[in-house]
């Protein structure tokens, strides 16, 4: 590994620019994983409810997602660094990925059948639940090693000059399929579309696997990777390169990386953490909370199907409209930092705050309406989550890696080819260690949640009993949501913390290279 980067990684020349058609092409893929996702989210917890989990655990289930995101995206990334088919680095894993994810959704949505034709009447619903879960983790880690490539992909095929245009695409296409998910989510696809199930998690997971097919097989049909040349066919090679490109290097750079983070970064990750400790709750429970609240007022009618179907439909409007606001609230808050009314870390700031607000009232809301609003305004929240604390990053990474001569040169299209490449290796190796550990504050809280859900669920339920079910006491899900509104408030008073630069000042970067130098930078990129 030289200068922190697998030997011999190749990087797509040919091309100055990509076009509008080939950018749609490359980042289309982002809207079918998204739109995968939004099945897991919308549906997944009410459906394993249905199928007899106990709700204490549904949040162990979710275990999942953290597994999936700490172990699978850099083993991903690490192996398809060094792949050599002809295919190319990224495609391969892809292609291979997705087929796990149809196989996952078709076992999701046919649980109960295949139970029935594998195991005997009395263990069922048991093998039933069992295939769902085995599904859901098949899931989660299959789709983690698929987005994982696409994204390596994205940053592979682009210029550097389009590096930031291309991960615009893929949040809008993203944000887009989130809309289109829980929409398609809300209608009653059974009646409109009774040839792919009879059930409306059947119909979605089917609708989810062409979705999905359609958007990677146009990504991987029109992009072309250039194959990495295998160590053997090199002239150039040499027994420390070889040694260097072991699998583990990718987690003993972030590992090392994590004990040497700027302050800036580090005050960051700190926000984000805490931020996420109130956002899984919110992610995994929401749509539980507004079909609880839909039981209450409509007890549910065991011998009728389409009961269950009607109180998660109606916690899958409730996300719809809080996607379509995060949509628009992600138009309309860059617009406002472009004007300088608002600074990010005020917006971010802002936006944790908003959030905690409506989360601590979980408790005391008793109807679908309210609920639902609430759902909706939180979708501004949801935009800034997916922007700002990435906007941040890029920002940091950006000033860290500017040396003197490249502050005082603000001509920066005047710079040689050879320079270009030299910036955009030195900013690709900050931006993987960056990334690397705040994906691991990311993922960390999931493991914290799964497991006070399940304490909390089973306090409650506790509660209840010696209480006597009272109708009128807050859900359980509704106290796990509020304690994510007490996460964000400490997230927010984090928040205030969070150092913002403007990188076209050149005085303000020389202050903050100043106030926040990067300690033993060259040690820390050379593992």
């Amino acid at each position: 590994m030289v200068g922190g980067v697998p030997y011999n990684v190749v990087q797509d020349t040919s091309a100055d620019t990509l076009s509008m058609w080939q950018m749609l092409s490359l980042t289309l893929c982002m809207a079918g994983v998204q739109f995968t996702w939004t099945v897991e989210l919308a549906y997944g917890t009410p459906y394993l409810l249905s199928l007899g989990l106990a709700k204490e655990w549904t949040a162990l289930v979710w275990l999942a997602g953290p597994l999936s995101g700490l172990i699978i995206q850099p083993l991903i990334g690490a192996l398809s660094d060094r792949c050599t088919l002809s295919l190319g680095r990224r495609r391969p894993f892809i292609l291979m990925g997705g087929a796990f994810v149809c196989l996952s959704m078709v076992s999701i949505a046919f649980a109960t059948e295949i139970a029935q034709l594998t195991a005997k009447e009395n263990y069922r619903e048991m093998t039933a639940l069992g295939i769902a879960v085995f599904a859901f983790y098949t899931l989660d880690f299959s789709l983690n090693a698929v987005q994982a490539s696409c994204r390596a992909l994205i940053v592979d095929k682009p210029p550097l000059v389009q590096q930031q245009q291309a991960n615009a695409w893929a949040a809008r296409l993203s944000n887009l399929a989130m809309v289109v998910g829980y929409f398609t989510g809300f209608m009653n696809l059974v009646r409109m579309l009774p040839f792919l199930g009879d059930t409306q998690i059947k119909v979605f997971c089917m609708i989810a696997i062409a979705v999905f097919c359609i958007t990677i097989s146009v990504t991987c049909f029109t992009q072309h990777e250039i194959p990495r040349q295998k160590p053997d066919d090199r002239d150039d090679h040499t027994e420390d390169e070889e040694d260097s490109s072991h699998w583990y290097d990718t987690f003993s750079y972030i590992w090392h990386a994590v004990r040497h983070l700027p302050d800036p970064i580090q005050r960051l990750c700190n926000v984000q953490f805490f931020a996420w400790l109130g956002w899984f709750p919110f992610l995994f429970y929401s749509t539980t909370w507004v079909s609880d609240l839909y039981f209450r007022k409509h007890p549910l009618d065991q011998d009728d199907p389409n009961e269950w179907a009607k109180g998660t439909r109606a916690g899958s409007f409730a996300l719809l409209l809080h996607a379509i606001v995060s949509v628009i609230s992600g138009i309309i808050l860059p617009w406002l930092i472009e004007r300088r009314f608002m600074s990010m870390k005020t917006i971010q700031s802002l936006s944790i705050l908003l959030f905690s607000c409506v989360t601590l009232s979980t408790p005391w809301v008793r109807h679908v309406s309210t609920a639902t609003a609430l759902l909706t305004i939180v979708g501004i929240s949801w935009s800034v989550v997916l922007w700002v604390p990435f906007a941040l990053i890029g920002q940091y990474v950006m000033v860290a890696n500017m040396d003197e001569d490249e502050i005082e040169d603000s001509e920066a299209s005047t710079r040689t080819s050879r320079n270009q490449e030299e910036e955009e290796e030195r900013e690709l190796l900050d931006a993987g260690m960056v990334l690397g550990v705040h994906n691991m504050y990311v993922v960390f809280p999931q493991f914290a949640v799964a497991l006070i859900a399940s304490l909390i669920f089973r306090l409650v339920s506790w509660a209840e009993d010696h209480d006597g079910g009272a109708k009128k006491a807050p859900t359980s899900v509704a106290w796990v949501l509020f304690f994510g509104g007490m996460m964000g408030l400490v997230a927010t008073l984090l928040s205030r913390r969070l150092v913002e630069v403007n990188p076209k000042n050149m005085r303000d970067i020389k202050v903050w290279q100043m106030a926040y130098p990067v300690n033993d930078a060259s040690d820390r990129l050379s593992i």
